[in-house]
């Protein structure tokens, strides 16, 4: 084995103090992070056996101590355990390194809780691992902390999409993508026509709905791969990334998607108008959109840019009338 890292105490007792073991089997019954004790070894399947917990183990994950005794730290994992960090504990495992790590755990109920742990091995006086001990602490309560900060930081409150600074990041992102695979991608600026008289007819409550409604359906025609970004006020932008490397392709695929997205907006949304001394009633309200477009491959642009001229291009499309689609020419920018 490696040179040991081993847990020893060579603190000398108090006279006070005539059974350190029980003492500390009740220090560690009454804290708040599960301790779990396995055997050294096996490493690899079906795992080291657990041979002692303490009570908030039991209490936390609703297993018995029959059911848990002899058994592996492995009955604590679900569909939702990362697989990558799995791997990398065993490997600090097999090398004999203490490891801390995260993931996501499962009770004998099926619910799943978060667990950050810490693993260090054992060795005995003659320097030969024999035991593995885990700290474990639910960090469920922080990492939901971490994700309302995140959605705070990178989505819309109001649409659930995200927000100009994520769309931002993804940009760039997807600009490096097409630097190094050659393929098209596509920026698509889109701002309602005529929201403000929505706003102005019925209210702000109503023409949020609409926007909401709107962010819906724009969802619904793009990939996986595709960001939908509410960019302010009434307007979205479509990020699309991954085209072709064919500039003719690419075109003819933006187009299509554009037409679609200005097509799917004119249906009839369903808004809850109540007027004073009226009963409220169910408009079914129209509207359309002026979209505006501009190719990209590779960084001969940066996010400023591209946002700056599918807005213009946006523009055009007002120009031309609204609920109409232009692509940016960069001549008609000069």
């Amino acid at each position: 084995m490696n040179t040991p890292v081993a847990i020893v105490s060579n603190t000398p007792l108090h006279p006070s103090i005539p059974n350190l073991s029980r003492l500390l089997e009740v220090c560690l019954d009454n804290m708040n992070d599960a301790i779990v004790i396995t055997e050294a070894e096996p490493i690899s399947n079906p795992g080291p056996q657990i041979v002692w917990v303490n009570k908030i183990f039991y209490e936390r994950n609703g297993y018995s101590p029959e059911e848990v005794i002899g058994n592996t730290p492995r009955m604590l994992q679900g569909p939702g355990t990362d697989r990558a960090t799995l791997d990398r504990v065993r490997e600090a495992l097999a090398k004999w390194r203490p490891i801390r790590a995260e993931l996501l755990n499962y009770r004998k109920d099926g619910t799943s809780y978060w667990n950050e742990f810490e693993i260090v091995p054992v060795a005995n006086d003659q320097g030969w691992f024999t035991h593995w001990v885990s700290v474990q602490r639910d960090t469920t309560e922080r990492k939901k902390m971490e994700q309302q900060v995140h959605q705070l930081a990178f989505y819309d409150a109001l649409t659930q999409l995200p927000n100009r600074r994520l769309l931002d990041d993804r940009l760039s992102q997807a600009l490096a993508a097409s630097k190094r695979n050659g393929r098209f991608g596509a920026l698509i600026f889109l701002d309602l026509d005529n929201f403000k008289l929505v706003n102005d007819s019925y209210g702000h409550d109503v023409g949020d709905a609409l926007l909401r409604q709107v962010a819906a359906q724009l969802k619904t025609c793009v990939r996986e791969i595709d960001t939908v970004s509410r960019f302010g006020g009434d307007e979205f932008v479509v990020l699309l990334s991954d085209l072709h490397a064919d500039r003719a392709e690419s075109l003819d695929r933006a187009s299509v998607l554009a037409e679609k997205i200005r097509s799917i907006i004119t249906k009839p949304y369903p808004l809850a108008i109540a007027e004073a001394g009226q009963a409220e009633r169910t408009l079914a309200h129209r509207c359309s959109a002026s979209l505006g477009v501009v190719m990209f491959q590779g960084q001969q642009a940066t996010p400023v840019d591209l946002l700056k001229w599918a807005d213009t291009a946006m523009y055009q499309a007002k120009n031309a009338g609204r609920n109409a689609i232009r692509f940016y020419q960069p001549a008609t920018q000069a």
